[in-house]
């Protein structure tokens, strides 16, 4: 009887040591309280995010906590507190997927999935040098509207465009523009409409434009998409119409402007006076009409010599004529210079000037292969130009001078004549 008294006794003990010790042989509290996990599932679209799982703990242990594990890696940077935060990274297959994360607490386990929606392969990655742009504030929208444009080279204005490409981003944030003016942080989701009532971007303000040396263009608008702004860096995947889609990639300051350039002395490139006598020439004519309210006609001329492609001396004027004549015809007459500062006025033309990088008023250049070379240029400042009528087009007579008081003198004759519309 002893004997079995001491072996029954020997089995409650190790009972005891069973029920209060862990795995590891250390004390584990049994963790009072019920766990109850709001969400079932956690839906994200393709570009990922933070997501969050709302839990309570009735009559729980002090201070206790469940604990949280992904069986994915790209549901990571798991943290639990009030409520159990997570981040989901962007799908860049063109499959959908599921994951779980597992709560714990206690005995207790529930299981929360974790869905995202298809991603898109990239067909083309653009590394941006560049980021410009302005806030337009609430007036087109309920939320500050900002419009940013990314590109190799930078810009000096939203409409000015030069041999680039522009991812031009019309985008909405709840944070009012700051000084400096900076593109605020967050995750921009593509809206269609461009409402401008959300964080979002979109619209038909935003689309891809890029420019050619051919003088041509391509656009690329819109279907789906996704802006991420965050510190130093901005990363956009833009799907296009055509089902193409664009990883675009800028790091760099978050601050918004223009490109600016320093005015120089001047811009004539010459560097002694320059005459010329030029025959079998091609003068293109372009009307606006009374652009500038003073009762004679504006017209764009230019003068280029024959070839394909196109080589040699070109001249381009921006002229008012006398009266309201919009025939050919009418450029006929002589033309002083209405200088810098003047007042435009009948028979006279605008003087040559840069307003960023292109070319306005009147000009002297050089054609290589059908392009400017800007390094053979020389802006029309004073003097007067005499268009006449000669055989089955014009000669065009000039004794002007550059912005840096060299002469341009000679006459160009163009027996071709083009007319163009305005554009």
């Amino acid at each position: 009887m002893k004997l079995n008294k001491l072996f029954y006794l020997l089995v409650a003990v190790s009972a005891i040591f069973v029920a209060c010790n862990n795995d590891n042989g250390t004390d584990t509290p049994a963790l009072k309280g019920t766990l109850d996990v709001t969400e079932k599932a956690v839906d994200f679209k393709f570009f990922g995010g933070e997501g969050v799982i709302n839990y309570t703990i009735t009559n729980g242990s002090a201070n206790a906590l469940p604990t949280a594990v992904a069986n994915k890696e790209w549901v990571n940077n798991i943290t639990v507190g009030e409520t159990i935060k997570f981040n989901v990274d962007l799908n860049n297959v063109e499959e959908s997927r599921v994951a779980s994360i597992t709560v714990t607490y206690g005995e207790q386990t529930f299981e929360v999935f974790v869905r995202q929606d298809a991603g898109y392969e990239i067909d083309v990655e653009f590394t941006a040098g560049a980021l410009n742009g302005e806030c337009y504030g609430t007036s087109y929208s309920s939320i500050p509207n900002y419009f940013a444009i990314l590109s190799k080279n930078g810009t000096t204005g939203n409409i000015d465009l030069y041999l680039d490409t522009y991812y031009r981003l019309d985008m909405f944030h709840t944070t009012p523009a700051g000084d400096p003016l900076t593109l605020p942080q967050g995750v921009y989701e593509y809206d269609p409409y461009g409402l401008g009532d959300k964080i979002s971007f979109g619209g038909s303000y935003t689309l891809m434009f890029q420019t050619h040396e051919d003088g041509t263009y391509t656009e690329g608008y819109l279907k789906d998409g996704v802006v991420i702004v965050t510190e130093n860096k901005v990363e956009a995947i833009l799907v296009l119409t055509t089902g193409e889609v664009h990883h675009v990639v800028y790091e760099g300051s978050l601050e918004l402007g223009w490109l600016q350039f320093e005015t120089p002395d001047f811009y004539s490139t010459l560097e002694n006076d320059y005459s010329f006598n030029h025959t079998g020439g091609t003068i293109r004519l372009v009307n606006y009409g009374d652009y500038f309210n003073v009762g004679g006609n504006n017209w764009g001329v230019s003068m280029v010599l024959p070839g394909s492609p196109i080589n040699g001396d070109y001249f381009m004027l921006d002229i008012v004529t006398g009266d309201l004549g919009t025939t050919r015809d009418s450029i006929v007459g002589t033309y002083t210079c209405a200088a810098k500062g003047e007042t435009v006025a009948k028979n006279t033309f605008g003087y040559g000037y840069m307003d960023g990088v292109e070319y306005m008023g009147s000009w002297y250049q050089v054609i290589v292969d059908n392009f400017v070379d800007h390094s053979q240029v020389a802006p029309l400042a004073g003097g007067t130009i005499t268009i006449e009528a000669e055989g089955t087009g014009f000669l065009v007579t000039y004794d002007c001078m550059d912005d840096n008081g060299h002469k341009i003198t000679g006459t160009f004759s163009c027996p071709i004549v083009e007319e163009y519309n305005p554009q």
